[in-house]
């Protein structure tokens, strides 16, 4: 198995995948404004007339998956290439790279969680709108202490790792507790972005955990030579 290119992979996604995204969350909006806001009548227009600002934030993750494509897609080559020795193997690669790109999502779709359901009047969602941005910080916090730093040790980076990861999954099982102690899910918007929260949260640490186990192994192995 060969290690799919991040780049290619975030752009594509973003431009079929975005896609996708906005044409859902647009009918789920455009289905919570006539179910609540109209009281089941129609309205008479379309949902960019009615509701123009979440047209266009509903196509923010499209957007940002297709510009951070292009930029992760311009790579400098090392000059000898014989030196450079991979360190796991291709299967490896590969789940870190679908772990990468599920808690990217995560982040995603919380960040429009946390916007959608912040401007609603009901005061009882703001819960699961605060807990969507802490889950999107704490993701993004998690996600940049997989980037390799010279300046830190190794070791240190993955008991980081570990332990964000260790509190990102107590955040999703918190929100998933909430949304069915609280009734949430009667709302259609919560329901779909808990789901795909919490579903494509675990699946990332799911995929990314073994590796920076296989680097706290490693590095103790070598502490102990």
């Amino acid at each position: 198995m060969k290690r799919l290119p991040l780049g290619p992979v975030m752009f594509f996604l973003g431009i079929f995948g975005g896609g996708l995204l906005w044409l859902v969350l647009v009918g789920l909006r455009f289905d919570y404004l006539i179910t609540e806001v109209y009281d089941g009548g129609g309205p008479g227009e379309a949902i960019w007339s009615i509701d123009p600002l979440f047209t266009i934030l509903a196509a923010i993750p499209g957007l940002i998956l297709v510009f951070v494509g292009l930029i992760v897609s311009v790579q400098t080559q090392p000059e000898h290439l014989e030196e450079v020795k991979p360190k796991i193997g291709f299967q490896q690669l590969n789940l870190l790279y679908l772990g990468e790109i599920c808690l990217f999502v995560t982040i995603i779709v919380s960040f429009i969680g946390f916007l959608g359901i912040s401007g609603l009047i009901v005061e009882i969602v703001q819960i699961s709108a605060i807990l969507m941005g802490i889950i999107m910080i704490t993701c993004v916090t998690h996600m940049a202490s997989l980037v390799p730093r010279k300046s830190t040790s190794r070791l240190g980076s993955s008991k980081f790792s570990r332990n964000t990861a260790i509190l990102l999954a107590l955040e999703f099982m918190i929100l998933i507790s909430v949304v069915l102690a609280l009734r949430l899910y009667t709302w259609s918007f919560i329901r779909a972005t808990t789901l795909v929260i919490a579903t494509s949260g675990f699946l990332g640490l799911l995929l990314i955990t073994p590796n920076f186990l296989r680097l706290e192994n490693k590095n103790g192995a070598e502490g102990e030579i």
